[in-house]
């Protein structure tokens, strides 16, 4: 459990689709520097319980962002706790992904359901420095119906970020859409154009099951382990 909590204030929320909810928190003011790298969580307090949340907006912004779904203690006092009132934060955690290491490579973009939540900063982050054609994002959901984010997917692929949603169930998810986890479209991608992966970087995020899933595609791809980071 993290040493300190402070008292935020919950600004706003909104529905961005696929069962999650976007939640904006102003943090306390002594924590606001502590968010510098995409990937960090925040550890929310609420009912005198806790539980950990990727942070979802920009590192510097002066309000966070994560995205809750429904399930879970703190997750559902959140869900029902009223825009203004107050509730526990932590300051930022976690070593982040490493920015300025795949500043200068191909940047695979790995996340499942949730996990979108860690993507979202590095993406932004590799558009706003012009490195959106080096940038595939791989986002694993159920069903075309679960797909969160619709609009802001369609705008980075209209930035020029490669955007593949994967379907571990539909078989028919339309333009932009795979069928299978995370890790088999990646490793049917690399199998048909290897020259793709070649010097990439891998950030993945999600449940452990993908994520050793995209480690062992990636030995089996012979990238160096090195190249495979997780935010945690």
């Amino acid at each position: 459990m993290p040493r300190e909590h402070g008292i935020g204030v919950l600004l706003d929320r909104h529905d961005v689709g696929g069962g999650l909810i976007r939640h904006e928190i102003e943090p306390p003011a002594g924590f606001i520097g502590s968010y510098q790298l995409p990937g960090q969580y925040v550890s929310l307090e609420l009912w005198e319980k806790h539980t950990y949340f990727v942070l979802a907006g920009e590192p510097g912004s002066k309000s966070w962002e994560v995205l809750v779904r429904a399930g879970g203690d703190v997750a559902d006092a959140l869900l029902a706790l009223p825009t203004g009132e107050p509730l526990k934060v932590s300051a930022a955690l976690g070593h982040g992904f490493p920015m300025e290491e795949a500043a200068r490579r191909k940047l695979f973009v790995l996340a499942a359901g949730s996990g979108v939540a860690a993507i979202r900063p590095v993406v932004a982050a590799r558009v706003r420095a012009g490195l959106a054609a080096s940038t595939e994002v791989f986002l694993g959901v159920r069903s075309r119906a679960d797909v969160p984010l619709v609009e802001e997917l369609a705008m980075r692929r209209s930035e020029g970020v490669g955007v593949t949603v994967c379907l571990s169930r539909d078989t028919d998810g339309g333009v932009g859409a795979a069928t299978g986890y995370v890790q088999d479209v990646l490793r049917e991608r690399a199998t048909e154009r290897p020259e793709s992966v070649k010097g990439a970087m891998l950030f993945a995020a999600g449940a452990s099951a993908m994520v050793d899933g995209v480690k062992h595609v990636a030995r089996r791809l012979g990238l160096p382990e090195a190249d495979v980071r997780t935010n945690y």
